[in-house]
């Protein structure tokens, strides 16, 4: 703690009380003037440790109340009826077939004659023959259909995980998206002044809407990476663990250094995305077709304009118009300046998320590919057991 006057952080003396874990505190004396000088402002203090804290639990246990409570039970309601409709249908296909048997009887016997000449009594016996058959399993070691539908329960419930999941993201980026764009569009930076993200440096106090906003997201990346080690470990879980630790490395950066502006303009540009693919996957798990090529389609779009077109030019922001806009140190400029060391940090980390970003397009390309030729669209992140 001794370096905190090279950045934003105000030494203070604090208590630590149970509403720190879940509130703002250190309230500064004046508002921003320039960004939401109708809310207070606060400055970035040792106790926002506490509330991030917090904010991780809350998210933990709203997670498992949304995916438990709400979509999981949904999904279950929505495999049922499926189900339901599938029998009623198969009901209507045997039907027509005990017509189509009378038909032929014509008013004779109801005996279906066969080929070599005997006959099975009547069309129900048939078919009762035939289930009859199936379910002897231990003839030609085929599974019985206990074991089928056993296995099929299990196929439907990692469905029904999938679902709860996608779900709660689904839940999270549209609050948080909209309360990003919110934000941004009461910012200095709206709708894309990059050079504003830099002016007027350093940009304190914290205006309340957007310290809620920051350190509640911090603490939403925070649990993710427990989600990620703690869970089913998934196909891509390095470049997940690798995307976290950077996105958790930036904010923590930028937040004590005073660079809020540009960390909430790109969590909005990727927040976006990140409601769409959600929602593809859900409209996949209950088999809306084509929803789920169209929403893909969408999420495609968003990603080529948000994180490869728009995030591309913040980054550029951050290497260059910092050299040109910002008071560094090696300037002579005092504390809290640019640094070279810092500068080159944010530089290397933000590129390290267009390079990520890049290697995710390649693979969303080949699967829009496999769309467009008439494949459906898959889960790419299933499980390293699965086949």
């Amino acid at each position: 703690m001794s370096s905190y006057n090279k950045t934003i952080l105000r030494p203070q003396e604090w208590t630590l009380s149970h509403s720190n874990f879940y509130w703002l505190t250190n309230h500064a004396p004046v508002s921003n003037p320039s960004f939401f000088p109708q809310y207070p402002a606060y400055e970035c203090s040792w106790s926002d440790l506490a509330f991030v804290a917090g904010w991780t639990v809350i998210f933990a246990v709203l997670r498992e109340v949304m995916m438990r409570g709400v979509f999981a039970p949904f999904m279950r309601y929505w495999i049922q009826q499926e189900e339901r409709k599938r029998l009623a249908r198969k009901g209507a296909r045997t039907n027509g077939k005990k017509q189509d048997a009378a038909a032929v009887a014509n008013g004779h016997s109801s005996t279906i004659t066969v080929a070599n000449g005997h006959g099975i009594n009547g069309a129900g016996d048939e078919l009762r023959m035939r289930k009859a058959a199936n379910d002897k399993s231990s003839v030609n070691g085929v599974p019985s259909k206990s074991k089928r539908m056993t296995k099929r329960q299990r196929l439907e419930e990692k469905k029904v995980t999938r679902f709860a999941e996608q779900g709660w993201s689904l839940f999270y980026y549209v609050v948080y998206w909209s309360l990003g764009m919110w934000i941004h569009i009461n910012s200095p930076c709206y709708p894309f002044n990059l050079d504003n993200l830099w002016i007027g440096y350093p940009h304190t106090p914290i205006p309340g809407p957007v310290k809620f906003y920051y350190l509640s997201q911090l603490a939403f990346w925070l649990n993710q990476i427990i989600v990620l080690n703690v869970e089913e470990r998934r196909k891509d879980h390095y470049q997940m663990m690798t995307h976290h630790i950077i996105t958790t490395t930036l904010m923590i950066m930028s937040y004590v250094n005073g660079f809020t502006r540009v960390g909430c303009l790109v969590l909005v540009l990727f927040d976006l995305c990140d409601i769409l693919l959600p929602l593809a996957k859900m409209f996949k798990y209950m088999s809306l077709e084509p929803l789920p090529d169209i929403t893909f389609g969408l999420f495609l779009l968003s990603w080529l304009v948000t994180r490869q077109g728009l995030y591309t030019l913040v980054v550029r922001s951050v290497i260059f118009d910092t050299l040109r806009l910002l008071p560094f140190l090696e300037d002579g400029a005092p504390e809290p300046a640019m640094s070279i060391p810092r500068w080159a940090t944010y530089s290397a980390l933000l590129t390290g998320l267009a390079i990520l970003s890049l290697i995710w397009l390649l693979e969303i390309v080949r699967i829009a590919k496999d769309a467009i030729m008439g494949k459906p669209v898959e889960d790419t992140r299933s499980d390293e057991d699965d086949d």
